[in-house]
């Protein structure tokens, strides 16, 4: 029970961080270095997830 609020808190404080990050790009802040790393990160985590396995014939 725990381990899953956990896991739902944390989806919850990365969509909150996506959220600033582009309110962010929205007002012309500068986005630092780390922020730009963990996004490409992020980006490329869930692309992984998105994609269909190709068939195996």
């Amino acid at each position: 029970m725990l381990l899953k609020k956990y896991r739902e808190n944390k989806e919850a404080l990365k969509q909150i961080g996506r959220e600033a990050l582009a309110e962010s790009r929205r007002m012309g802040l500068s986005i630092s270095a780390k922020d730009k790393q963990n996004e490409a990160k992020d980006r490329s985590t869930t692309e992984c997830k998105d994609r269909v396995p190709a068939t195996v014939r």
